[in-house]
């Protein structure tokens, strides 16, 4: 007799909320204090007290992200006066939200999905969304607004002509308050040419009019701020984007691989068969040499559990390892996109997926898992249509979130 499916789908939510309440009592228990950027990037808000929102301020901004993050945690201050490690309580709460516009999205966009809600709620769990939801940074809040505007325009998609056309500006704003907190978003503006669907051989005209408006918007509201700064990042930070790493290209990717393996694992099926895998762990090697064995993930919980001296081998190990998991993704997820590809927001967002993760080249000076994340919830959404709710997936939630939350943990103890 085989298990009720009502049972893996109950299972499911109950790990989710677990891993929700389990991310906000780590936040409760967090450090009182700023730990790593916090404090960098919350002074930007008493700039913004200081200067408003003046050319003075996008000036002299000291971060490489945008002022989306400044204004978004200015509005709450001033609303509820959070101090640490309350503060932290913000990114959590918009995590939550940003899995709810994701489920959202599938509803509207694709209907056909099972339990759009609860593939939402998977990004709660997956590893890199507790570091970027459990520390006041900037990543929660581009995110928020990038999948707010992809839900804005489903909607638009299936509204009439008048409601679409609110919808798609609504959809530019956000997608330009996504841009100015996180510029890796750029990497939309080209994509929403893939949300414009063909009729006989010919794009829908209603479709271009609701993309070309949001794209607009969009570029209206966030050309003036890379004109006062002189390019994509603000002045005092230019620095930082000076040439490419593509290293830290190929980590995300690796980092990426990993993630997709715990959210939907059949998209690697192709991996069953000889050839793939023989092809793929050969490409994997010069991959692998090309990063090195410096580069640790997790290197503080690495160095709690096991020591300095282990930093080596476990260098080198996982170089490779994230090497055959960035080729796998990369061909894994194509393959997957090509199935996919007459379905507007799968092709969209998986390929803002691949170019937001070579947008990480950019990052010059160092590489964190947290701007992984930056495509994570397109990844959810791009990846629905191999999402299935099986006996496999509790474990697979599980594993995530002990990865998501251990990682959040490590920060708080080393910070």
């Amino acid at each position: 007799m085989r298990p009720d499916p009502k049972v893996f789908l109950t299972a499911s939510w109950s790990l989710a909320t677990a891993a929700a309440l389990a991310l906000v009592v780590l936040v409760a228990t967090s450090p009182s204090h700023p730990i790593y950027d916090e404090a960098w990037f919350l002074a930007t808000v008493d700039l913004l007290a200081r200067d408003g929102f003046s050319l003075t301020f996008l000036r002299e901004f000291p971060g490489a992200a945008g002022p989306t993050f400044t204004l978004t945690f200015a509005a709450l201050d001033s609303l509820f006066g959070l101090t640490f490690p309350w503060l932290r309580l913000i990114n959590v709460v918009l995590l939550i939200a940003t899995a709810g516009l994701i489920g959202r999205c599938l509803a509207v966009a694709r209907p056909q999905t099972p339990a759009p809600l609860l593939i939402g709620a998977m990004l709660v769990v997956l590893p890199t969304a507790g570091v970027a939801a459990g520390m006041a940074l900037t990543e929660m809040p581009a995110a928020f607004f990038a999948v707010m505007s992809v839900a804005l325009l489903a909607h638009a998609m299936v509204a009439p002509r008048a409601a679409a056309l609110a919808f798609s500006a609504a959809s530019g704003i956000a997608l330009a308050a996504a841009i100015l907190g996180r510029q890796n978003y750029l990497v939309l503006l080209p994509c929403l040419a893939l949300a414009i669907r063909w009729r006989d051989g010919r794009p829908d005209r209603d479709d271009l009019c609701r993309v070309t408006l949001t794209a607009a918007i969009a570029v209206a509201l966030t050309a003036p701020v890379f004109i006062v700064w002189g390019g994509l990042v603000p002045p005092r930070t230019a620095w930082s984007t000076a040439g490419l790493a593509l290293d830290n290209a190929v980590r995300g990717a690796g980092y990426a691989g990993v993630i997709l393996l715990l959210l939907a694992p059949r998209i690697y099926a192709p991996l069953r068969q000889p050839a793939w895998l023989v092809a793929l762990a050969l490409a994997a090697a010069p991959v692998a040499f090309m990063l090195g064995g410096g580069f640790v993930p997790l290197r503080a919980t690495t160095m709690t559990l096991f020591g300095e001296r282990a930093l080596t081998p476990v260098g080198w190990t996982a170089a490779y390892l994230l090497s055959f998991a960035a080729v796998a993704f990369a061909a894994c997820f194509t393959l997957h996109l090509w199935r996919h590809r007459h379905e507007w927001l799968t092709r969209m967002s998986g390929v803002a997926v691949l170019l937001g993760l070579m947008s990480n080249a950019k990052i010059t000076h160092q590489f964190s898992s947290r701007y992984v994340f930056i495509v994570v919830p397109l990844l959810v959404l791009a990846a629905a249509p191999a999402l299935r709710i099986t006996r496999w997936t509790p474990l697979q939630m599980t594993s995530a979130a002990g990865i998501s939350l251990a990682a959040l943990a490590s920060y708080y103890l080393s910070g």
